[in-house]
């Protein structure tokens, strides 16, 4: 998993530009088009998207800019956002607007770089605003990568560098109640449409909240801020006690309430849901769903297609699995040889090894922490939080302990979050400088196939006996896709969880816990296995065409290079950037 970004994804999605700012847009467009050229007329409209998109989201800004007035933003109020419907709507007036401008734009008149945008946004703005008829179906809430599962971890690592960013901090907390009430009255606007979710998954995000809140020990927002105030020096004794107690308060009269004010309006909501099984038993379900496989994946062939792909991959890998077995068979030796080095080493080693094959990295720094035990349960196995597009020098990585990785799962989980994944990619593009306006698109099925894709290809770096560890690696690739399969079975197909778990049990898993929670996971985050998948599966694609295309000229390096430079984008937008680069060649 990149970050913990479904959040600030969610927020940046909604384009909380109004009306009267569109029209200054357009306004200062034309007025600009007697006197610039297109590249800087189309430069000034990126730039104007993204001060304003940012400079309405506190925690947004804080996250994507380190130093917003170099970018000419200027701070508001502060402010968490808002999920009313009305907000939602003017979004897709606001994107509508946009799209308008960004028509006026003569394409052909671009720098290579600008049109790469171009066709970025273009795609994305006719992507985005197909999703109207169904924004009742957006569900913002979920046990594991849901905002209120989310947004603690965010708040937890808000940088503190000034004495600014401690007085935001508690500001925000202060708007907490607030944020939570509009996340409540969405969620009855869809129970009263009749698109709430199931008891089952009520169950399970009221469980995560209230473990949040639970009483059997500090709230780890207390450990976190009091911890990074005794580092911050530039604070007397004095002001530290006090910024601690005002925290204390603010956890206490805003942070505890706010979860109680969503654990108790959404129970009140307990049997409006009567769909218990995929979005296809929604009206408007199976369009939502295409819909989403699209947002989330940048794939835009149909589910079918998809669906073929997906099936073929499996087949092709259990192939190769059942002939290594009876070829060579496995030896009892471990996986691993090493499995006493700490996260930091493993990071460093394959910084080290992938130099063959990928760009030099750039300079950065990162430190790995650990999900709190209060979180275990409901977070990612692993994740890594994004720095400041103007400052990624420092990264971070957090590991879940619940999980309890053995060495080989450790260094290939290390190397999806670190390099030569999410962290070796977001550092790497971001010093290429690319329009600031790229940083706040979200291309689940670039970023998370990325990571996907090289973290196969770091079992072919792993130590220890080579066929176990190639076997690992066709497991670990047949079971995401089957995953995936399951996702598209539930939610466009409507597969039962009774013919679910009969299909897991002849796959050998008979726990109907374990097929429960399979089933569960994937109801409640419906195609989020597939960014990872088909992601995954598209990379492989586009690594075996570039080789066509370029013949003997071919390196592993280069086409790394090409894909990175070119950055996050929908998949028909990277191959033809793709298809362009191999031309020069």
């Amino acid at each position: 998993m990149k970050k913990i970004g479904e959040w600030v994804k969610k927020e940046k999605k909604k384009l909380l530009i109004g009306a009267g700012v569109i029209s200054v847009i357009v306004f200062a467009f034309v007025l600009q088009a007697i006197f610039l050229s297109e590249d800087r007329k189309f430069e000034y409209f990126t730039e104007v998207m993204f001060q304003n998109e940012l400079q309405r989201n506190t925690l947004s800004l804080h996250y994507t800019l380190r130093d917003p007035e170099q970018y000419g933003i200027e701070e508001e109020e502060i402010s968490l956002g808002d999920f009313s419907l009305d907000t939602l709507e003017k979004g897709y007036d606001t994107m509508r607007g946009y799209q308008n401008v960004l028509a006026d734009v003569n394409r052909g008149k671009l720098s290579e770089s600008n049109q790469l945008t171009y066709d970025i946004l273009d795609l994305y703005f006719q992507t985005e605003l197909k999703s109207e008829p169904y924004l009742l179906y957006e569900e913002p809430l979920g046990a594991t990568i849901g905002i209120q599962a989310q947004l603690p971890v965010l708040l937890a690592e808000y940088r503190f560098e000034t004495k600014k960013d401690i007085k935001e901090y508690l500001n925000l907390l202060q708007k907490l109640p607030g944020y939570y009430r509009s996340l409540a009255e969405f969620e009855e606007k869809k129970a009263a449409a009749g698109l709430f979710m199931s008891d089952r998954s009520l169950d399970h995000i009221l469980q995560q909240c209230q473990e949040f809140i639970g009483n059997t020990q500090p709230n780890y927002l207390l450990e976190v801020f009091n911890s990074k105030i005794d580092r911050f020096t530039n604070l007397t004794e004095e002001e530290k006690k006090q910024f601690k107690e005002q925290n204390r308060q603010m956890v206490e009269s805003c942070v505890i309430p706010a979860y109680q004010i969503l654990i108790e309006r959404l129970e009140n909501l307990r049997g409006m849901g009567k769909n218990e099984k995929g979005l296809c038993f929604f009206p408007k379900g199976k369009a939502y769903y295409e819909y989403l496989v699209k947002r989330n994946t940048g794939d835009y062939h149909s589910i079918e297609e998809i669906e073929q792909k997906i099936q073929e991959k499996i087949l092709s890998d259990f192939a190769k699995l059942q002939e290594l077995a009876a070829q060579t068979g496995f030896s009892e030796s471990r996986t691993m040889q090493h499995g006493t080095e700490t996260p930091e080493e493993i990071l460093s080693h394959l910084k080290e090894q992938i130099a063959d094959d990928f760009p030099d990295a750039a300079d950065t720094r990162c430190s790995v922490k650990y999900v709190h035990r209060s979180m275990e349960e409901f977070l990612s196995p692993a994740f890594y939080l994004t720095p400041p597009i103007d400052h990624s020098e420092n990264n971070v990585i957090y590991i879940n302990n619940l999980n309890g990785y053995t060495p080989l799962e450790l260094f290939t989980t290390l190397a999806h979050e670190g390099f030569p994944g999410h962290l070796y990619q977001t550092t790497y593009f971001a010093n290429e400088k690319p329009d600031p306006i790229r940083s706040i698109l979200n291309f689940g099925g670039y970023v998370e196939g990325w990571a996907t894709y090289v973290e196969m290809y770091a079992y072919g770096l792993a130590e220890g006996d080579k066929n176990r560890i190639e076997a690992e690696r066709l497991n670990r690739s047949i079971m995401l896709g089957i995953s995936t399969l399951i996702d598209i079975s539930i939610h466009y197909h409507g597969c039962s969880r009774e013919t679910i778990a009969s299909y897991l049990n002849k796959l050998g898993i008979t726990s109907e816990e374990t097929s429960n929670q399979i089933y569960d996971t994937i109801l409640e985050a419906p195609a989020n296995y597939l960014k990872y998948y088909v992601g995954y599966l598209n990379f492989e694609e586009l690594k075996k065409d570039y080789q066509e295309w370029t013949g003997e000229k071919f390196t592993l390096k280069k086409f790394h290079q090409e894909v990175l430079e070119i950055g996050p984008a929908q998949f028909p937008v990277l191959e033809k950037y793709l298809k362009d680069a191999a031309d020069i060649e």
